[in-house]
């Protein structure tokens, strides 16, 4: 197996060396596993994580996340010839691994910001509870799955996803976790909610259980 990992922010700033540490040991355990990074920030400061990673690829992009994402992706398409892709952000430090075998090849898998269905899920939710201090996630039961916006701090997806068109340039306009989720639905992409120990540690929060 054949994953790239695209760290993706705003800047790559030193306080967040260690999340990278982190997230570098736990991929490392995976056998049969061939890591590579993609580093996409607004700034030429890869070297701050180049001391802990080595970046196939290095890209200075100032747009939104998707953007920053489906750019790179229509740029180096051709030449992208891994099984898995993860984004995250440099502020997200992995608290446990995640196992493969819990993940859609045709899905965008990530935890949710806003959910209404049936699927209980422990680390399922991007915000830990009602006082969580954005206030902007929520969660509800209902026999049906009628509402799914995926969270954008970290998602994986199998090429199958790039190839049904899910990662095609999108305009450079505000985006949020609705907008992202509205335009992967828009393009018959499904979201598949899945659990991930994740935390923070701009913000200082964890995830939060589905249902």
């Amino acid at each position: 197996m054949k994953v790239l990992v695209m760290i993706v922010g705003h800047e790559f700033n030193n306080s967040c060396s260690n999340n990278i540490d982190i997230l570098n040991n736990y991929l490392c355990t995976l056998p049969n596993t061939t890591i590579e990074y993609c580093g996409i920030s607004n700034n030429d400061d890869f070297h701050n994580y180049e001391g802990i990673i080595n970046f196939k690829y290095k890209v200075v992009n100032p747009k939104f996340q998707l953007s920053k994402v489906c750019d790179f992706i229509n740029e180096y398409k051709e030449s992208l010839d891994y099984d898995w892709f993860i984004k995250i952000r440099p502020d997200m430090e992995l608290l446990e691994m995640f196992s493969f075998d819990i993940l859609s090849d045709i899905s965008i898998n990530a935890r949710a910001r806003k959910y209404c269905g049936p699927k209980k899920i422990k680390y399922g939710m991007s915000i830990n509870g009602p006082d969580d201090w954005r206030n902007v996630g929520d969660c509800s039961y209902d026999e049906s799955e009628n509402l799914v916006y995926l969270d954008d701090m970290f998602f994986i997806f199998h090429k199958n996803v790039i190839d049904l068109g899910g990662f095609d340039k999108v305009p450079d306009e505000f985006q949020n976790e609705s907008t992202q989720s509205i335009i992967w639905r828009n393009r018959g992409i499904n979201l598949n909610v899945i659990g991930i120990n994740l935390k923070n540690t701009k913000y200082n929060t964890s995830s939060g259980d589905l249902n």
